[in-house]
């Protein structure tokens, strides 16, 4: 079959009705930036290249999958097997600009790194996904990483953020230019994916807000963005932030509007929101309703759960599970929704210094692909959604008609009616009206037909909805090469096929539910049962009506002149385990559905169909296996050959017109490596009063732009942002003379939510103090203890704060400083007569490590000598474990090596397992593999305990190296109870893995101090 390639480039084609539930018969002209017309909209939806495009997206953000980019391509391929046909990513400016110089201003985006957009752009052309490009500036309040994306030094400056002040536009300005250029040369008009391109985030007009956002709109533009901008607005859209229908000047407005929802409650199910559709016809009336974040699970922060997992299984496996996907997604298409972006649909690691005070090291957020890679139960329901969206393109046209209890015999059910007034199709979609209950209910359904007004099923009995359960159902529904008919079917449709000019449709509801399905002929037709035990099939005034109970699979082949049909009948567990993998056609769009290729052939049985191809007589499928598996397919007759992942395999045909192969898996014995043999150094030298902080950086600014939160006592400004250093621990040292009148310190320290800080004179210990999910500083007087002063002498303050990542602008504008806020001695007059600080080695302007970059690190003495780096000698260091611990409050560093051996062709996603202290044990800990910092496990806050060993930075044949810096913030020290590799399953995988080797120590020690080993503590 050719691909369908339309360039109707038409400015007026009268394609949808405005306002449809007015009954206003206005016709809108199909929209286009003036600039290109390879992407279109109107009210129904948009079109790419002349075709109407239901964009079911996925949001993924590739920094958050730390390590070897190519491991890009294996969540890309996911998210097409499971029926999406788009990602959203955002592009964090805080990774690209370490300084606003940073390569001469163009930014670093380095190949074969995180940071490397054009090759994620590259991955996402090749897997045949479109693109919504999110590159800020600001990217969060959703996407909860550092400063909302913001590199530290943006809070720094003079005025406000994210308005129309010179200081902030200055600052912008060059890094928009830099990444607008890489869009544009990635847009559909380019040959790239890129179809939208959202300016800034979640932000309202307002007389300084929109010269702002006008400016870039205009940034793109004249950096020859054609395609539509568009913006995400807040709650659910009601508000209509520069949308392009609202009343006032041209200025500030984008082309396309978005609203977002994160409807399902935080404790339990939550009733759907209905608001959607009202919303978007009040303030985006000539735009596709567009919602650019609907929640695919939600933000967890510090200590909002027990310790135990990630803490995000709560929604992963109960409140935004496959249930929630099932009846929350599909009221939002019921409201007309036409472009629909799940976030997050995978949302990885907050690795190193990329989290935002908010959220901790996982950011699972309850995604259909987990942290590690793994695509559950949630991408079953997925691929049965998106599958069926792609191929019914009535609904791509298709408008509300109405809604409400009154269409079903049950007033406990709700019923949404959409129809496209060209063709006629009917899609009605249904669910409890009170949708968190789990009553079973049966009823009929009024629907409207070619063949008039009908109640369905007519045979009798009813439509079964078990609970939190929503069904798509269809009347006058086209399909197939044949154009055959439905005219109404009780069961779902999850896709159809033509393969050899036979049509294959998919029909499927729950296991012993009933259905009925009716089609339309001139004749009747022969029907075959044989393979369909439990279906009845009459004829009558030219309707074919199929009654049957879903148990497990049926085929039944309906041949009508030279057409012929097979309805596949199956149960939802079984239609679970189809796909219908895309056959690439020609071109550079040729692997993206509908715009490239129209062909697919249908797979059942595999954990993940990545891809498919014929070529002569053999069919080609990649995918994963998580064991032995049975494959089911129907492809092209000439088929005589069949490989999986390029091997060869016997097939069978069947008597019911499929072919079955045996993919054998041999088990993966494997054993996981022990974690028993550390090595130890202490790594806090700078309590010690005669540590040489020469080379400390000097405190010496007595000014600041963070007016809203001004030091609070002391002479010297002492926030760590305004001298560099943007993440990680920092330490203070500040001295003075005593006269012997000091008796204690006073001491505000802003560490961001969840942190924490110890405090030292002169090696003695004064205390620690935390915060919470909701307390960012601490206000302490810490006693000096009796002989700690050195009267006459100089003393040294010390200082160690955690520090948590940096707010977004929904706390304090976004300005708010990490450091101490304010010091003072109590007793005399004594003044500090200097302070130095800490952070990374080098600061974020000078960090040794560029490949893994300046948030990878904080200012720990063992980071700074670079002890967690694979090569680090240690030979000198003592035997110890972290299992034993500090003894007293402070850092022990510790290291040990493992290895895995991973035979090429399987997938084996591991963890790091913490089993929790005391709760009352004060302590945190980081993890660093091979180089890379991976998590931070605070023991008394939480919740999570499960850290992923990332793919992308585990060596599979070569030894690993894991460290851990453990902070006891008690007197008394601390320990870790347990600590194991664990791992998440076995998969045979198309993959290919390599060691993707960063720097080494011997690689960077010329650019560290040399360390010297330190006594533990």
């Amino acid at each position: 079959m050719k691909p369908y390639h339309l360039l109707s480039f038409l400015s007026l084609v009268a394609t949808s009705w405005a306002n449809p539930n007015n009954g206003d018969p206005t016709l809108f002209r199909r929209n286009s930036t003036g600039l290109t017309d390879a992407v279109t909209w109107d009210p129904q939806s948009v079109s790419i290249f002349g075709q109407r495009v239901f964009v079911l997206s996925a949001e993924i953000h590739p920094w958050r999958l730390p390590g070897n980019p190519n491991l890009w391509s294996d969540l890309l391929q996911k998210v097409k097997a499971n029926g999406f046909n788009a990602v959203s990513a955002y592009i964090s400016w805080a990774l690209h600009y370490p300084s606003p110089d940073t390569n001469n201003g163009q930014g670093d985006f380095q190949a074969g790194t995180y940071r490397d957009i054009q090759m994620f752009f590259d991955a996402v052309q090749a897997t045949g996904l479109w693109l919504i490009a999110r590159p800020g500036p600001y990217i969060t309040e959703d996407g909860e990483t550092t400063g909302g994306g913001f590199p530290g030094w943006v809070e720094n400056i003079g005025g406000s953020l994210r308005t129309d002040n010179t200081n902030y536009t200055a600052a912008w300005m060059p890094y928009l230019n830099t990444i607008a250029q890489l869009i544009s040369r990635n847009q559909v008009t380019e040959g790239g994916p890129i179809i939208l391109v959202q300016a800034e985030n979640e932000f309202s007009a307002s007389s300084v807000n929109s010269p702002y956002m006008q400016a870039v709109i205009d940034t793109h533009r004249a950096n020859g963005v054609v395609i539509p901008i568009t913006h995400n607005d807040q709650h659910s859209g009601e508000n209509g932030n520069f949308s392009p229908d609202l009343p006032g000047p041209g200025q500030n407005k984008i082309n396309t509007y978005s609203g977002d929802s994160y409807p399902q409650g935080s404790n339990s199910w939550a009733q759907v929101q209905s608001v959607y559709y009202p919303f978007h016809e009040a303030v985006a009336f000539s735009n596709p309703l567009c919602l650019a974040e609907f929640g695919g699970g939600f933000l967890l922060n510090w200590g909002s759960e027990p310790l135990g997992g990630t803490g995000y299984e709560k929604y992963s496996t109960d409140l935004t599970d496959a249930n929630y996907e099932n009846v929350f997604y599909k009221d939002a298409y019921a409201q007309t929704a036409k472009i629909l972006n799940i976030y997050m649909l995978y949302g990885g690691t907050n690795w190193g210094q990329t989290a935002a005070p908010v959220a901790y090291t996982s950011y699972d957020y309850g995604g259909g692909i987990n942290e590690n890679r793994i695509a559950g139960p949630k991408m079953n329901e997925m691929r049965l959604q998106g599958l069926f969206l792609r191929v019914s393109r009535d609904l791509f046209g298709a408008v509300s008609l109405g809604n409400g209890t009154n269409y079903t015999t049950s007033a406990l059910m709700h019923t949404y009616e959409m129809r496209n007034l060209d063709t006629g199709a009917g899609f009605y979609f249904l669910r409890q009206n009170d949708s968190p209950s789990t009553a079973l209910v049966s009823t009929q359904l009024t629907v409207d037909t070619t063949h008039g007004t009908l109640t369905i099923p007519q045979s009798g009995g009813g439509i079964t909805f078990n609970g939190r359960e929503s069904k798509i159902l269809v009347t006058d529904y086209v399909f197939g090469a044949n154009q055959i008919v439905i005219l109404y079917s009780t069961a779902e449709i999850m896709t159809w096929s033509t393969v050899d000019e036979i049509d294959y449709i998919i029909l499927y509801a729950p296991p012993t539910q009933s259905g009925e399905t009716v089609f339309v002929f001139d004749s009747e037709p022969t029907v075959d049962v044989n393979n369909a035990s439990n279906v009845n099939s009459t004829f009558s005034n030219g309707t074919l009506t199929l009654q049957y109970l879903l148990d497990g699979s049926q085929f039944v082949t309906i041949k009508h002149g030279n057409l012929t049909l097979v309805a596949i009948i199956v149960d939802k567990t079984i239609a679970n385990q189809w796909h219908a993998p895309v056959l690439p056609g020609n071109g550079e769009f040729g692997n993206h559905f509908s715009v490239g290729s129209n062909e697919t052939i249908l797979v059942s049985g595999p954990y993940v169909v990545r891809s498919a191809s014929i070529t002569g007589d053999t069919l080609s499928l990649n995918g994963d296996l998580n064991g032995t598996t049975t494959i089911e397919f129907i492809a092209p007759d000439a088929i005589a050959r069949l490989s999986w992942n390029d091997a060869a395999v016997q097939f069978q045909k069947t008597d019911h017109g499929t072919s079955t192969a045996t993919v054998v898996v041999e088990p993966l014995h494997l054993i996981l490596p022990v974690l028993n043999s550390w090595k130890v150094t202490g790594s806090l030298p700078e309590i010690d009063p005669r540590f040489d902080d020469s080379n400390f950086t000097l405190a010496d600014q007595m000014e600041t732009n963070y007016t809203n939160l001004p030091p609070l006592a002391g002479s010297q400004v002492l926030y760590a942002q305004q001298y560099g250093f943007y993440g990680g621990n920092i330490i203070f040292r500040g001295h003075f003379n005593a006269t012997g009148d000091e008796t204690a310190v006073n001491l505000t320290v802003q560490y961001g939510f969840a942190g924490g800080y110890s405090a030292w004179l002169n090696s003695a210990f004064l205390g620690s103090s935390q915060g919470n999910a909701t307390v960012s500083l601490s206000t302490n007087v810490w006693p000096f203890p009796d002989g700690a002063l050195k009267v006459g002498a100089d003393n040294v303050l010390v200082v160690l704060q955690d520090h948590m990542g940096l707010s977004e602008t929904s706390t304090n504008g976004g300005k708010e400083p990490r450091g101490i806020r304010g010091y003072s001695l109590i007793g005399g007059n004594t003044s500090f007569t200097s302070w130095r600080m800490q952070g990374n080695q080098g600061g974020a302007a000078g960090a040794p490590d560029t490949f893994r970059g300046y948030l990878n690190e904080g200012g720990l003495y063992a980071e700074r000598i670079g002890a967690h780096l694979p090569g680090y000698p240690d030979d000198t260091w003592t035997t110890g474990s972290p299992l034993t611990g500090v003894s007293q409050a402070g850092i022990n560093f510790y290291r040990t090596s493992f290895e895995l051996n991973i035979p090429d062709g399987f997938d084996l996603p591991v963890r790091l397992s913490f089993t929790p202290s005391a709760i009352t044990s004060n302590f945190r800990v980081q993890i660093y593999l091979n180089g890379w910092q991976i998590g931070k496990y605070i023991n008394n806050i939480g919740p999570q305990t499960v850290f992923v060993l990332p793919a992308g930075i585990l060596f599979r044949n070569s030894t690993n190296t894991l460290a851990l810096s453990l902070w006891s913030l008690d007197a008394e020290g601390a320990s870790i109870t347990g600590l194991e590799v664990i791992s998440d399953g076995i998969f045979a995988t198309a993959l290919k893995f390599e060691d993707y080797q960063g720097p080494d120590y011997n690689e960077q020690r010329d650019l560290r101090p040399p360390g010297i080993t330190q006594i533990p503590m």
